[in-house]
């Protein structure tokens, strides 16, 4: 089965509106009920508290006005971190936060978790702007799983693109990517 890796594809990182390629696979993982995992560097909650820091209150109002989750019953409950991703985020997904670029390295049992609902595959897009998309391709592969990085659902392709190839993963278009879900 597939998992859809989606990184960094937050509005900071990404130009919005999103690739139209990464859209309609996301639209299609969606329909299909698929197995899509969000990571990003920082919640809204994060942002909201950098720029309450800071002393930039309008950003706190707007994060508040878009249904943020207070951070006491974030602490009260179970909730997963908010992101303002250019693809959006639904219940279904699994939404994590990595402080560190490698995403299976930021977040304890991803790998374990992704096994256990029977992945052994990852399409990963999103952005590299801060190298989290080479990193958490590359563990992915060391990890074991097969990889397919979407060619055109990536914000900067580079060199990394080739790099990846060069050590097993498969690279496409996003038209061109079946499902396996």
């Amino acid at each position: 089965m597939d998992a859809l890796l989606l990184v960094d594809t937050t509005r900071e990182h990404l130009p919005s509106p999103a690739p139209q390629p990464l859209i309609d696979l996301v639209d299609r993982a969606r329909g299909v009920g698929g197995v899509i995992v969000h990571v990003a560097d920082r919640s809204v909650d994060d942002v909201a508290d950098a720029a309450d820091a800071s002393g930039a209150t309008d950003a706190v109002d707007e994060a508040d006005a878009a249904g943020a989750a207070d951070t006491d019953a974030a602490d009260d409950a179970d909730v997963q971190p908010q992101i303002d991703s250019v693809v959006g985020t639904t219940t279904d997904e699994l939404v994590l936060v990595s402080a560190v670029p490698d995403a299976f390295e930021g977040v304890d049992d991803l790998a374990e978790g992704l096994d256990d609902l029977g992945v052994d595959r990852i399409i990963i897009a999103g952005s590299n702007a801060r190298g989290a998309l080479l990193e958490s391709a590359a563990a992915a592969l060391a990890i074991g799983f097969e990889l397919t990085v979407v060619r055109d659902g990536i914000g900067e392709p580079g060199e990394w693109v080739e790099e990846l190839e060069a050590a097993g993963a498969v690279v496409k278009s996003g038209a061109d990517v079946w499902l396996k879900m």
